[in-house]
């Protein structure tokens, strides 16, 4: 299984698509620790500030192994 992190539009960090596929969300957070600032993960729902000091969330859901964003 993966997770598909599906971002809100408005709040997406710059350079970031809609929509992300990862194996370990973890590892795919502290990868991207500059841009997503302070991830906090509640349930299905990310939080992070985004560089420019905004807000913003995005939604995960688990996808099978062979789905493809």
């Amino acid at each position: 299984m993966k997770t598909l992190i599906y971002f809100n539009a408005p709040d997406k960090p710059e350079n970031m698509g809609i929509s992300q596929l990862t194996d370990d969300v973890q590892q795919f957070l502290a990868e991207r620790s500059d841009i997503l600032i302070n991830p906090i993960i509640t349930e299905n729902i990310i939080t992070f500030v985004k560089q420019d000091g905004a807000s913003g969330y995005a939604v995960m859901c688990t996808v099978p192994s062979e789905f493809q964003n």
